[in-house]
């Protein structure tokens, strides 16, 4: 029995509810009879905010529970996301609050550009330190493993790791997503940064031009134009929320010297040292470099070959 958590899930979402229904099974039976019998009764692929919440609701019901990690335990959030973006976000306040000082007798400084490489380091450390303190005190105080390893499916109802098989009554997909590439022409040729590549620049761009207006693409203009660099955000700013809330965001953006272009593009080009977008108004932007935040999706290609599960409830075999 395969289950998949949603890609974007957090430890408050609903995940608790998929892994109690998906683990709707005597204790200690299997898929596999006595001759292969599961060694645990929840595998799941991925450690990140579902997975750790369906290790922890599965081992309440007793249930023994196995996460395979095929790179660093915690997921997007912890490792490339949430936590290092706040930490830049908390580095560009002060200086941008130093820029905007309105008392000219009590001096700041916030000239010159950040320094992403020490900062850099900083977030590192920070991001090692809640590893330690969450997820492997979370995993060792719960009593399941983390394992690492690459982990695909072979065959309806067989799991590799490394390719070792890993019999269990049932696996949880909780392998979180990445950045969507939209169907942009041009696009293959400029080398765009990701959300996820953003976050490993060691040197502050100049300028910067980012294609989307949803939540990542305001958070990375947002931390990158507080540190120094010129941003340019080319599309619909907040397509999701209220147009009150929208027209807050714009005022906040304009405030913070970020250039917003409610415009669709429709090709980029590399213009010598330069990235170019052309808009459909027949209008450019150009800045540095380029950064396309336009969503997410799911990060599951590496777990194929998956075959299309047998419909109905699965034969179980009691455990000897």
């Amino acid at each position: 029995m395969v289950l998949v958590a949603n890609a974007l899930a957090c430890p408050s979402s609903p995940i608790r509810m998929i892994v109690l229904a998906g683990l709707d099974l005597p204790p200690h039976w299997n898929l596999y009879g006595a001759e292969m019998a599961a060694a645990h009764d929840l595998v799941v692929v991925g450690t990140a905010g579902a997975a750790m919440s369906a290790g922890i609701a599965a081992r309440a019901q007793g249930a023994r529970v196995l996460l395979i990690e095929r790179a660093v335990v915690g997921g997007t959030c912890l490792t490339i996301g949430c936590v290092p973006a706040k930490t830049l976000l908390a580095a560009a306040g002060p200086r941008a609050d130093a820029g905007r000082n309105p008392f000219p007798g009590a001096t700041t400084a916030a000239s010159g550009a950040a320094h992403l490489s020490a900062l850099g380091s900083q977030q590192d450390a920070l991001v090692e330190q809640l590893r330690g303190s969450t997820c492997l005190v979370v995993a060792a105080a719960d009593g399941f493993e983390i394992r690492p390893g690459h982990t695909v499916f072979d065959g309806p109802d067989l799991l590799l790791t490394d390719g070792a098989p890993v019999l269990a009554v049932a696996d949880l997909v909780a392998t979180g997503a990445q950045p969507a590439r939209p169907d942009l022409p041009g696009l293959d040729t400029v080398h765009a940064l990701t959300s996820t590549t953003a976050m490993a620049l060691t040197v502050l761009l100049d300028s910067l031009v980012i294609i989307g207006g949803g939540y990542v693409g305001m958070e990375r203009a947002q931390l990158l134009a507080g540190l120094g660099t010129r941003v340019t955000l080319v599309g619909r700013l907040a397509p999701l929320a209220e147009p009150e809330l929208a027209d807050v965001l714009r005022a906040a953006f304009a405030a913070d010297g970020v250039t917003v272009v409610e415009q669709r593009p429709i090709r980029v080009e590399r213009t010598g040292s330069d990235v170019t977008g052309h808009r459909t108004d027949g209008r450019q932007v150009r800045a540095e470099q380029l950064l396309v935040a336009t969503g997410r999706s799911p990060r599951n290609k590496e777990l194929l070959p998956m075959r299309q599960r047998s419909t109905g409830r699965p034969r179980l075999h009691r455990r000897d």
